[in-house]
Order: C-alpha cells, then structure tokens, then sequence
C-alpha cells in the first residue's frame, strides 16, 4: 500500500511538558556502521542518539546470525527462552531455572563481539510454561540469581573485562497463551502475574533491567474507553476484538476469524502488571504489534490504514495514557510512603513514557494477513514525526522477532559488506539501521 511520504511537521506540539527529562544510565553512542552502543552503570536503558535502538529476540547463539544482527545493529539481544521450575533436592531455593539455551555459545558472544551490548533472559513464549507454584516472584529472582552466576557460568578469563560477571543484564516478560484454548495457560491466573510483579521489583531493586513484551491485545490502547474491549480479563482464548466487536469489523472480518477458528487474544491482562508493578519499574515496555489478527494488523490489511498513522495512533494513546476497568483490589506502593496500601479501585490509566516505549514488530516469517509486515520507512517516519509532536523526544525503540529469520540460510557472510549480501532485503536490522541514519537531519532542525 503507498506511504505518506509528505508527513505534516508543523503540528503544534503537543505534550511538550509532559516528560520531566529522565535521565537513564545507559548512555548509547553511535559506533562504526551506526552501532548502537551501550555502557552500563546501573540498571536503565535509554538512547542518547537521535535514532532509536534495535532490539532482537534470539534462541540459537551458534548460527552466526546474532553477530551479524549485532554488526548491523542490534543492540540488545533478548534470548528465548528460560522457564521457572520447581525441585526438591537439586537446589536448596526449592526451584530452579530450566532453558534449552546454549549458555556457553551465549557467553562467547558477550566475550568476543561487543561487549556493549544488552543481553537479557525471556520468560515465557508461545505455548510455554507459566510460573508454578510453590515459590514467591522474590524468593525466584534468588533462584535466578544461582542460574545467572553459577550454573550460566558466568564469568571470564579477560582481566581488562570489566563488565558484570552475571551472564544476563536482566530479563524479558513474554507470558503468552497456547495453542489448545482448553489447557492452563490459555489464561492467567492472579498468582502468575503477581509472580511478574514481585520478581520484577525485586530484580530491578538488584540491578537487573526489566522488561516485559506484551502482545497488543494484553495491552491495547486503541480501544474505545468505556467499552467491555478495556476491561481486564485472565482470559488468553478470546477472539480478536477488532476483527469481531469492534465498531469498524466487519462481516467479512468475522468470516476469516471463523474460518480460522482463531480464538487466541486477551484483554488487558497485563495493566494488572503495570498497576501493581508500576511503570519506573520497568525499563522498556515491547509492544507485540505483530500478534496473530492483532488490531494493528486489522487496521493495515482491513481498514487500509498508512502504517506510520497507525503507528502514531498507538503511540499517542500509551503517552497520554487510556483507561482499563475491572481491575481486582491491589496493594501498591504508596507514592508518599515506604508502606503499602491496598488499592480498592478498579481502574487504572494505563501509560507508557516515550522514553520506555519500543515498538514490536516481525521480520520476513510474517504472511501479510494473520501477521502484519511493517516497512522500516513507516518506523523511521514514525520517529520523525514523535519528534516534531513531542519536542525532540522519540520512542527508545524497535523490537523484533526474531534474529533466526534474518537473512538466508547461510550466515557466513559475517564480515562481508553488507552492499554485496545476497540477503540484505531480508536483514531487517540493517534495514531499520539504513533507514535511522537519514534522521539525524531532521533533529538538528528542531
């Protein structure tokens, strides 16, 4: 579908008083092919550059393709995945962390290429696990704290290597549901997500970064307020709204959902999180726009929406925030008190600071219909156009998924230049990258 390519820079600015200037320690500099680069002193992630950051989810460190994601950008890696599990003799905490991940191959990238760069630990996935019981989210932060050092063999022989001796900076939020509707985990209970809420506060009072990558419907923001689309809901086997409910679905919308038999979104599942948590908690919030008939995909191939005003339409709505009812009562922290108090409202405003807001979005694997393709270009003139709205701030960044589909089979074209790969059209890294150096011009102008 075309683009606008003519963006309207001359909006007024609105918000600009917004974000009090938060200064995160993560500074990030430009380096060689406009390499992103991190430098870490406690446990915040930010960009300091005038583009944002690239971050890819990876499974297999013994590919080749996550140095390359890393030489053509990417700067920071999200593996997936490790799952908690509970034990009775192997392990005096009581659990244990279990991955099918090649911590060793792991380690040897941190050591060898680009010591900068983030390297975080994925709980969850499709069809994964959820926490067990047995084990409060604080008491698990101690059991992943034995993993991250002992068993991960985190640690190095280079004595000018003065990087943390932890494996992992910290972990990744990626609770999903499953294929079978029926099974335990086609929703979430109030314990797993109080898991999330205690171990992320715990790990981020370590030092940890925390982050947390929610599909659009466990989190979406383009609902019409007041309606049942932003009710909270435990539920991970619903239809997707926009596709079915939604003021602006169709007959035709609801015929390819029956067809489909799909039955797999949730409702603000995780604004409980958030609520409970709270957002400084968190160091980036990953929104999964690539979700299987997310409404962001209902907006692109249904709706014929441009990309980059679909963009922006989210992105506005998580900076002023919208609102979730139904909660159940929390106890959060009190803004004026060590103490905790037990909240009895039911709603919450779910919203998310430019500062820690990442764009989620897929690779070549994605079929243009169940699964929405974005261009780099919509991302890129996204940016540009939070910039002009929003003083001179962007969003921090660009997830994807994931780094195995980058490029062909063959990733032996490492070193090579990139003009002469075969597979450049299918690096998504090196495109976004491509696409974030012609920003700079349009920053020094504002």
């Amino acid at each position: 579908m075309p683009w606008c390519n003519q963006l309207i820079y001359a909006l007024p600015l609105l918000f600009s008083d917004y974000f009090s200037g938060i200064v995160h320690s993560f500074p990030i500099v430009a380096e060689g092919s406009n390499m992103m680069k991190m430098t870490q002193s406690s446990s915040s992630i930010s960009s300091t550059t005038s583009s944002p950051i690239i971050i890819g989810y990876a499974s297999n460190p013994n590919s080749g393709k996550v140095e390359r994601a890393i030489q053509d950008g990417a700067s920071v890696i999200i593996w997936s995945f490790v799952h908690f599990e509970i034990v009775d003799t192997t392990s005096s905490l009581g659990g244990r962390i279990r991955t099918s991940l090649d911590l060793d191959a792991i380690q040897k990238i941190r050591n060898s290429r680009n010591k900068e760069v983030i390297h975080l630990a994925a709980f969850g996935g499709w069809n994964g696990p959820h926490p067990p019981s047995g084990l409060t989210g604080s008491q698990w932060v101690d059991v992943f704290d034995e993993f991250n050092t002992i068993e991960a063999g985190a640690t190095t022989n280079d004595d000018n290597d003065e990087r943390r001796s932890q494996l992992f900076d910290g972990i990744d939020w990626d609770y999903e549901g499953h294929d079978d509707i029926t099974s335990s985990t086609s929703q979430f209970s109030i314990e797993t997500l109080d898991i999330v809420v205690d171990f992320s506060i715990e790990a981020k009072s370590r030092g940890y970064i925390v982050s947390m990558a929610p599909a659009e419907s466990y989190l979406d923001s383009t609902i019409n307020e007041g309606s049942i689309d932003g009710e909270f809901s435990l539920a991970l086997n619903l239809p997707p709204r926009a596709w079915t409910t939604s003021s602006s679905a169709t007959n035709e919308d609801r015929t390819i959902i029956n067809n489909a038999k799909f039955r797999h979104a949730g409702r603000q599942c995780y604004a409980y999180i958030l609520a409970k948590a709270g957002i400084d908690t968190f160091d980036f919030i990953s929104i999964q726009l690539y979700e299987a008939y997310s409404p962001f995909a209902h907006d692109i191939h249904r709706r014929h929406i441009d990309q980059t005003l679909a963009l922006m339409k989210r992105i506005h709505s998580f900076v002023t925030g919208y609102t979730v009812t139904g909660l159940p009562p929390l106890v959060v922290a009190s803004s004026t008190s060590s103490l905790s108090q037990e909240d009895t409202t039911s709603q919450f405003v779910v919203q998310i600071p430019l500062e820690k807001l990442v764009i989620g979005i897929a690779n070549y694997w994605v079929d243009g219909m169940k699964f929405c393709k974005v261009d780099p270009k919509a991302i890129r003139l996204a940016y540009e156009q939070t910039l002009v709205e929003y003083n001179g701030r962007g969003f921090l960044g660009v997830m994807f998924w994931t780094v195995e589909e980058e490029g062909g089979s063959d990733a032996e074209l490492l070193d090579t230049n990139d003009d002469d790969d075969d597979d450049t059209e299918k690096r998504l890294t090196l495109l976004l990258n491509r696409e974030f150096k012609t920003i700079g011009s349009l920053t020094s102008e504002l």
